[in-house]
């Protein structure tokens, strides 16, 4: 589920967008300042022309042709000086002392979309937006989560054991920064676990995580070397599945399994367990037929690390289907 070159262009597009706002922005308040405080503008030459002195003054040293020491710490002073003045005067008219800085929607790229090498969590965000939007599982969520769930859809059994359940669910959202923790979603088909998995990639996303959502057969397509462009989608797929605050993988046992596909799974779950990334897995499958096909390795990976969360009951896609119900 990489990104196309159309969708990456479109974020970069709009880190220029922010980088062009802030920038009027800082202008409009240096006219502003400098109209009110003539004095800032002075106070701005002069710590300019003292800068460039001091980086003088610290190219002769490094040459070795003796800049003076003493002179070098007057520069200092000298501009301590001034930016306490330029602080004081702001403050003094009633702004902040940061206001006539570059201020940025977010700090710590520099709305540049990168630290360095590595996608900003601004980015990552905005990314996984894109690939939700592209996909039909944004309709799904806006139909599927807390505040459309309903006890009325479950059975006797149901209505007994989802409670806890439930609860199970909605603490994962409300602890998630708190806490590193997983779920494993296990029981008969139709009983409810996709839905809650919905309800949850809902909350997370709405309070800005960054959430994926592959079935069985889609995360293992990824790894395909045959899936695209195998060197960008290899790269890409590394950010989704790995660095994502949270993967959902839905239905796994309806995958074809193979030696690869078992290896690919360990993988990525203890790769995300070292980067205490939270991981959520639903299967249809008994524990006992989860072990007996993915190995006594994954297995013992998931039950020491992971909240197991029983499902029970009828088919409740069945019964509404034979009730008649929406």
């Amino acid at each position: 589920m990489p990104l196309t070159n159309k969708q990456y262009d479109a974020i970069m597009r709009e880190y220029d967008r922010r980088q062009y706002r802030n920038y009027r922005t800082q202008c409009a308040r240096r006219d502003e300042v400098f109209q009110k405080i003539p004095r800032i503008r002075e106070i701005e030459e002069q710590i300019s022309s003292f800068s460039i002195a001091q980086a003088e003054k610290l190219f002769l040293d490094e040459q070795g042709t003796g800049a003076d020491p003493r002179a070098l710490e007057d520069l200092r002073r000298g501009l301590t000086a001034l930016r306490q003045e330029k602080e004081l005067l702001l403050k003094g008219q009633g702004y902040p002392a940061d206001y006539l800085e570059m201020h940025y929607t977010c700090p710590a790229c520099q709305d540049t979309g990168y630290i360095g090498r590595r996608k900003c969590d601004c980015f990552r965000r905005e990314e996984i937006r894109l690939l939700y939007s592209s996909s039909r599982l944004e309709e799904a969520l806006s139909k599927e989560n807390f505040s459309t769930l309903s006890f009325d859809v479950y059975d006797a059994e149901q209505k007994a054991a989802m409670p806890a359940v439930i609860g199970a669910c909605q603490r994962f959202v409300q602890t998630f920064d708190q806490e590193f923790q997983n779920l494993m979603l296990y029981g008969p088909v139709g009983t409810g676990k996709t839905f809650l998995t919905n309800c949850i990639a809902k909350e997370l996303l709405d309070s800005s995580h960054s959430v994926v959502y592959f079935t069985a057969f889609q995360l293992f397509e990824q790894f395909s070397p045959s899936y695209g462009d195998a060197g960008s989608a290899e790269e890409q797929c590394h950010d989704a599945i790995l660095d994502s605050d949270l993967l959902i993988l839905d239905d796994l046992g309806t995958e074809l399994l193979n030696t690869f596909t078992v290896s690919r799974l360990f993988q990525v779950l203890n790769e995300r367990a070292l980067r205490r990334r939270s991981t959520i897995i639903s299967t249809n499958l008994s524990l006992k037929d989860f072990r007996d096909l993915y190995s006594e390795r994954i297995f013992s990976r998931i039950t020491s690390s992971y909240t197991l969360l029983k499902f029970t009951g009828s088919d409740i896609r069945i019964r509404r289907k034979i009730s008649g119900s929406p």
